[in-house]
């Protein structure tokens, strides 16, 4: 006898070796449907086909959406902007649709508005408490992964992204895996991307850490929180990661660099110009660096005797000190990106960095000299474009095997430069200015 039937929201694969073990179990003809999160339980249990559920599209959300809050009935003309506010927020997804719909039914247009407006702060409850089944079902290892994802490295680069989380003993070839068969993330070129609502119900994790106190959260990633906490100098060892677009500060930033006594658990640091991020149109960068500058300087106040030695990744456009803390020593540092910094010198004497593998010091026009590299054999990248006061590059960079890419365009006052080079792999760019 041929049957039909459905298994929905597997998780275990015990359930399905319980319910439908094997293809001989079922007369020829018959139907067997699995629902899950977990691609992983329907490749193990060898299906014969996977489907992957996708967005609605527009009139077909529409549908869905009319359905639960108007009862099929077409909007009237005051609420049609707000069913499309709706439907940009729910993007596609059957659950939030009739949760939204339901949610609104028979309500006032004045209701509506308040309701869609709340969204943007507190998110709706039944939706986050499906969506977080998946996140709870996470190890430690994927969930610190999947909240720096959200949090920090949505749209960039998985392998660049997974160098990074490496260096700060996370197991992001694995735990990557495994959240894309949970279908918690996505990967499109190469690039790491996340649904709008799950990356929103990751938020609302962090959130729920301390409500009330933004220090006491792990992650900081809001302009305004994390202008909070440096400003009223509240962050703690809880801290783990902040994120700062000084491209958007209207007014000026002023903080003493005690804050980062507290951070002793920092691992990103990332106080960056947005526009000019990704881009490498210098023209186009100096322009609106210089723009920027103008109308916004960060101030700080204090003498910066520490920054965490957990950091893995440390990028501080306009970095407005003569050097780094004499004691900054993150072993695990991967990358350090200080462009237009006011540095002079980034460390003296010979530090060990045995992980970092990219510098970008480009338009630190302060810098007159670079440190001795011996002790950081894994430099891969070193960008100095436009630093027009440095005099000296130490020899040590001869001896990095694999320095693939070394920029100097317009270092007009580079007088010193290593005449024995043995970088083995050296193949993208060396371009000096023209010399005296």
């Amino acid at each position: 006898m041929k049957v039909l039937i459905v298994i929905d929201d597997v998780n275990h694969r015990q359930q399905l070796k319980a319910l439908a073990g094997n293809h001989d179990w079922f007369s020829s003809g018959s139907r067997i449907i699995i629902t899950t999160r977990d691609k992983s339980l329907l490749t193990k249990s060898k299906v014969d086909a996977i489907y992957k559920v996708k967005e609605l599209d527009r009139d077909k959300a529409l549908m869905l959406f009319f359905h639960h809050a108007f009862e099929d009935e077409s909007p009237t003309e005051g609420f049609v902007q707000l069913c499309v506010n709706a439907l940009h927020y729910t993007k596609g997804i059957p659950l939030a649709l009739k949760v939204l719909g339901s949610f609104l039914y028979c309500r006032s247009k004045a209701e509506w508005e308040s309701g869609l407006e709340k969204l943007k702060v507190f998110p709706n409850k039944e939706i986050q408490d499906v969506l977080r089944i998946s996140f709870d079902g996470l190890d430690d290892n994927e969930k610190y992964i999947f909240l720096d994802i959200a949090c920090f490295y949505k749209g960039q680069d998985k392998d660049y992204i997974t160098k990074i989380l490496e260096s700060g003993g996370f197991f992001p070839r694995i735990g990557i895996s495994i959240l894309i068969e949970k279908s918690l993330i996505t990967i499109s070129d190469n690039k790491l991307y996340m649904h709008d609502l799950i990356q929103e119900m990751a938020w609302e994790v962090i959130r729920q850490q301390s409500i009330e106190v933004l220090g006491k959260r792990s992650r900081l990633w809001v302009n305004e929180d994390v202008i909070n906490v440096l400003t009223t100098n509240t962050g703690t060892e809880a801290v783990e990661g902040i994120v700062l677009d000084l491209s958007t500060l209207r007014d000026q930033l002023r903080f003493n660099v005690d804050v980062f006594t507290k951070m002793n658990k920092l691992r990103v640091l990332r106080f960056y110009f947005a526009s000019i991020d990704g881009t490498w149109d210098y023209d186009l960068i100096r322009m609106k660096y210089n723009d920027w500058y103008v109308r916004c300087k960060l101030h700080l106040s204090g003498d910066l005797k520490f920054l965490s030695k957990n950091l893995y990744y440390l990028c501080w456009h306009g970095y407005p000190l003569k050097s780094l803390p004499s004691d900054f020593h993150p072993r695990n540092l991967v990358e350090l990106d200080m462009r237009f910094s006011r540095l002079e010198q980034l460390w003296e004497r010979n530090k060990s960095f045995p992980m970092l593998e990219f510098i970008e010091l480009s338009y630190s026009q302060h810098l007159i000299k670079t440190p001795d590299f011996s002790e950081a054999p894994k430099l891969r990248r070193m960008i100095l474009e436009d630093c027009t006061s440095l005099v000296k590059v130490h020899p040590s960079i001869g001896a990095l095997k694999y320095l693939t890419v070394l920029n100097l365009t317009g270092c007009k006052n580079l007088k010193s430069f290593s005449s024995s080079i043995h970088m083995e792999s050296l193949h993208f760019l060396i371009s000096l200015a023209a010399q005296n």
